[in-house]
């Protein structure tokens, strides 16, 4: 009787403690509006330690597996205000932007906020959180180890 109680309990913590989406089938395909960080597909959530880099707002159309880019407003948002409201990337749309031109005038706890041109588009926002990482400035102690990047 103990032992089979002992059981019991075993699988209510694995079947407790396995997440749900893990265990449903992934969405491979990349559909709608997408982030493209130099030039390569990425999420919001994947900037922890970006400082720099070129971002592109792409829409990708699942059936031809066509990337059409996006005009779009990049801007820097604190606690629910635009921070500049007379930059360049509120007012104008761009086809892509520096990144290291955002996060000069961020602070930790910012928003960057990724907005298609078109309205219609407005379910393709990104928001990019700032955190600390993002500001702190990167030194490269070994150049030498580099080898992808040239020396850069």
């Amino acid at each position: 009787m103990k032992n089979k109680i002992q059981r019991i309990l075993v699988i209510l913590i694995y079947i407790s403690t396995v997440s749900i989406s893990d265990a449903l089938p992934k969405n491979t395909t990349n559909n709608g509006i997408s982030l493209l960080l130099n030039g390569k597909l990425t999420k919001p959530e994947n900037f922890v330690h970006v400082r720099n880099g070129r971002l592109t707002l792409i829409e990708i159309n699942s059936k031809s597996g066509t990337r059409t880019g996006l005009p779009f407003f990049a801007y820097l948002r604190r606690a629910g205000k635009i921070v500049d409201v007379n930059a360049y990337t509120h007012n104008f749309s761009v086809r892509s932007i520096d990144l290291s031109q955002i996060l000069e005038s961020a602070k930790v706890g910012d928003d960057i906020i990724i907005e298609p041109a078109d309205k219609t588009n407005i379910s393709g926002r990104k928001i990019i959180y700032v955190r600390y990482s993002m500001l702190f400035p990167a030194f490269n102690w070994f150049p030498f180890l580099n080898k992808n990047k040239g020396g850069c």
